[in-house]
């Protein structure tokens, strides 16, 4: 029988098992040989949230085989994190930041393009699929599904702990630190093709006539083709956006 001290920090303590979250350090038994990552999952904590391993005060990656009378600290991801480097916990980085999200999320990810992010989301892609995506075209997976986040294959990825969506986006760009990396109305909002500027007279047919009085710089998504200019809908997205900035950046300083 192996016995192995295990101390989680944080929120990571909501996401245990009911039994396990009543002492800040409890005693796990269990008689097979296993990995850090196995023991700390089937305790109910996803291994992509986790930020940092301490095992008997030394720093460990998940494929560490626990042993008796081990002492395993388990701390959650905290800001800012950045996915593009080398971690012993994630020793293969995302080569850029991108995102895929599921559908409890879909409101969060039109937020996310609409700050730029490349990020792959459909209403009717499976959990399968979605695990997949993340880990084939190395993207952080967003969700509200810790047993999503618990697929062997998923290397980068966030459990939302906020619900509200606009609250959602604060967390994520807090988390990945992404103030100066946004690049705002870059994106088709709904299918997340890129904007690419196009010429007033090459679409003028598909303009409403006081669109084609008082505006004469446009921009087309690449992929489905939809027109964006400087309206007022624009105004009210740049305003949303610099709110979002703002209170991520104070809550940053609490």
């Amino acid at each position: 029988m192996t016995a192995v001290t295990f101390i989680f920090q944080g929120y990571l303590r909501e996401l245990l098992k009911k039994k396990y979250r009543i002492e800040p350090a409890f005693v796990y038994d269990f008689d097979r040989k296993a990995s850090v990552k196995d023991v700390v999952e089937s305790l109910g904590v996803p291994h992509p949230v986790i930020g940092k391993l301490m095992i008997n005060s030394m720093e460990a990656g998940f494929d560490y085989i626990l042993q008796h009378k081990d002492i395993v600290e388990v701390s959650p991801l905290t800001p800012p994190v950045n996915p593009l480097i080398t971690t012993i916990l994630r020793p293969a980085p995302v080569a850029c930041i991108s995102f895929v999200a599921d559908v409890n999320v879909g409101k969060l990810a039109l937020f996310l393009r609409m700050l730029g992010f490349d990020t792959v989301y459909r209403n009717d892609i499976r959990n399968g699929k979605l695990a997949d995506i993340a880990a084939l075209e190395k993207r952080i997976l967003l969700t509200r599904d810790t047993s999503l986040l618990k697929r062997k294959v998923v290397t980068h990825g966030y459990l939302l702990r906020e619900q509200d969506p606009t609250r959602q986006i604060i967390e994520v760009v807090r988390l990945y630190d992404l103030g100066n990396r946004i690049k705002p109305l870059t994106r088709c909002i709904p299918c997340n093709g890129l904007l690419v500027p196009v010429a007033k007279e090459t679409i003028l047919e598909r303009l409403e006539p006081l669109t084609k009085k008082y505006y004469e710089s446009f921009h087309a998504c690449e992929r489905c083709g939809r027109i964006y200019w400087a309206g007022s809908h624009q105004e009210k997205i740049v305003a949303f956006i610099h709110q979002v900035l703002k209170t991520a950046d104070q809550e940053n300083t609490l």
